[in-house]
């Protein structure tokens, strides 16, 4: 249908109004009788139904369609695409993209050729500074000699006789020679500026330079899927593989490409403490010769053998700036700046860990005092981390021990566990072996415990007990149920296999409530009224054998203090083989030997 038919045709409701609209959409939903096809401006007005997405104007068809994009055609589930694709086509200039294309080189080679003239003129100009050629250098020297000059002089024809000549070739000569410090100098700048030019003149550089040039040229483009540095997915790509990959590639010398990326990882360690500013600004300058970085091959390994990159990312910025105090730290003492370790050594984390390992309590070696002490000067920054305020407990008990004259020291020293070397053990009266157990623990207690079975069992000191010297057991009781009981004493060794240590009567027989109840020989009453210990169960034994001293007390009150009976004190000193001796004999039961000392006397 041309546009003369539609304009004749008139609207069957309207027979003085020309068709305007015709229904593009939402066609096939309707029956064909219900509803025309064709309005004229009255039906679009009447029609209180219409939507105005489902028409077009008839004229826009006619008149647009060579030139344009007709809205609302061709049926779309979106009318977006079509207005997007308008918007689109309404600036030509945009799309005409070969023109673009051709425009940019166009200008890029005017630009380019003007460049180069500038360059070319100014080169030539440099060198034209030098004697450049034979010519230039033969001109000067006859400028300097004077030969030409000579020469003429040789070739005078008024000259009539060889003293006449003479005469003027020696004035001549006599003129040259008087200048011959000048003739030299002359000369020698020729020789200098001619070899200047020749070590400075450097054809390498300029085909570097263009060879980079045309790399820069190849890798023009103009669509964003062949460039990485702007095609985002591959660019990020890109550069998680060389983060992940680096380490890996580290001892693989050759093919490891000089990029951007790589270079940036290098520069952007937080160690080298760059601003944000420079390496934006660095990256943006990198990655505009991206290009060209990548047409070098480094073929060899990025770090050093057996080492890699410390991820300093991962490191928080409190951590970060101790590395870098701990540089600047140790730079100055390298330097060997004294007062600054003077300073060092006067602080107070030094002087106070320096007291600790100088203490005559700790036992320490001079040489690894002094090694130690160096050590502090070294790390002295990180010491920071460490609150000085608040040391001690006590610093007045620790002074005094750390000041002990050294025969104090001695005395101190000689009640002090370590030097009875006093192990525990179970025997293998009764299964004891195989009912108890003996741990010692990290703190260097003794844990006895009952595993099986209610009988007594043996468990005993691993050497005898010397006659003269003064001893303390400290023990703790873990008694769970009524009716539990444990001995505390000594026993013989010969016959710690064969028979309870009980049957030795030189024992303490304490229930669950570590309450005193029956007869086995430390049953003398020297202190107190009966026999209990406080809340901690804890109970003293003191012996020395030839005192024929064997007591129990409370411990720490000393209020109650059992003794030996009179009948049994021979047996201290008759006896070579006795030892410290533990029985429990409820199962569950545990008792902690937690102290043990040699001391020169007993007090309370």
């Amino acid at each position: 249908m041309d546009k003369i038919t539609i304009q004749n045709l008139k609207c069957n409701k309207h027979p003085n109004k020309s068709l305007q609209f015709i229904q593009v959409n939402d066609v096939l939903t309707q029956p064909t009788s219900t509803k025309p096809l064709f309005y004229c401006s009255s039906c679009f007005n009447h029609d209180l139904h219409l939507k105005s997405i489902n028409y077009l104007m008839i004229d826009q068809i006619l008149q647009e369609a060579d030139t344009n994009i007709i809205p609302k055609w061709p049926p779309v589930n979106n009318y977006q695409i079509i207005s997007d694709l308008i918007d689109l086509t309404s600036n030509q200039s945009s799309l005409d993209y070969v023109k673009q294309i051709t425009d940019f080189f166009h200008q890029f080679k005017e630009e380019f050729l003007n460049k180069i003239d500038v360059i070319q003129k100014k080169m030539i100009n440099e060198t034209l500074k030098y004697p450049i050629d034979t010519q230039q250098i033969l001109k000067r020297y006859q400028e300097i000699s004077n030969i030409l000059q000579f020469k003429q002089i040789l070739n005078n024809e008024q000259s009539n006789n060889l003293q006449d000549h003479s005469t003027l070739c020696k004035q001549f000569i006599s003129q040259m020679e008087s200048q011959k410090d000048k003739n030299t100098e002359l000369l020698q700048n020729i020789l200098t500026q001619a070899n200047q030019l020749q070590t400075n003149f450097n054809m390498e550089y300029p085909h570097i330079i263009k060879q980079q040039l045309l790399t820069f040229i190849d890798q023009i483009s103009f669509f964003n899927l062949d460039i990485p540095e702007v095609n985002s997915t591959d660019y990020n790509n890109a550069r998680n593989y060389l983060e992940t990959n680096i380490t890996n590639q580290n001892n693989q010398i050759g093919g490891l490409k000089l990029t951007s990326d790589l270079i940036m990882k290098l520069v952007s360690n937080k160690s080298n403490f760059c601003s944000d500013q420079f390496l934006s600004k660095l990256s943006e300058s990198l990655q505009s010769i991206n290009p060209l970085l990548k047409q070098f091959t480094l073929n060899t390994a990025v770090f050093k053998e057996n080492k890699e990159q410390i991820d300093f990312s991962k490191i928080s910025e409190e951590r970060i700036h101790l590395i870098e105090e701990y540089v600047k730290h140790s730079l100055a003492l390298s330097r060997g700046e004294q007062q600054y370790e003077q300073e060092v050594k006067d602080s107070l984390e030094i002087k106070q860990m320096t007291q600790i390992v100088d203490s005559k309590m700790i036992f320490l070696r001079q040489e690894f005092i002094q090694q130690f002490e160096k050590f502090l000067v070294d790390v002295k920054p990180f010491l920071k981390q460490i609150n000085f305020t608040n040391t001690f407990t006590d610093k007045n008990k620790f002074d005094f021990f750390r000041n002990l004259k050294d025969n104090k020291l001695n005395i101190l020293f000689q009640e002090s566990l370590p030097n009875l070397d006093l192990k525990l053990f179970a025997t293998q009266y009764n299964n004891g072996q195989r009912d108890q157990v003996v741990n010692k623990k990290e703190n260097g207690y003794y844990e006895i415990e009952k595993l099986n079975n209610d009988s007594d069992v043996n468990c005993i000191s691993n050497t005898n007990l010397q006659k003269d010297q003064k001893y303390i057991f400290r023990i703790k009781a873990e008694l769970q149920n009524e009716g539990n009981s444990f001995l505390i004493g000594l026993m013989r060794s010969s016959n710690a296999d064969q028979t309870g240590g009980y049957k030795e009567y030189l024992s303490c027989h304490l229930n669950q409530s570590v309450v005193k109840f029956n007869n086995y020989g430390i049953d003398k009453q020297l202190k107190g009224v009966g026999f209990k210990t406080s809340g901690e169960n804890m109970i003293e034994l003191r012996l020395c054998l030839q005192e024929q001293i064997l007591e129990v007390l409370d411990f720490p009150n000393y209020e109650y203090k059992l003794g030996l009976e009179d009948k049994y004190k021979e047996k201290l000193i008759q006896f070579d083989d006795l030892r410290f001796y533990l029985d429990i004999f409820s199962k569950g039961s545990k008792l902690v030997l937690m102290d043990v000392k040699i001391v020169n006397e007993f007090i309370n």
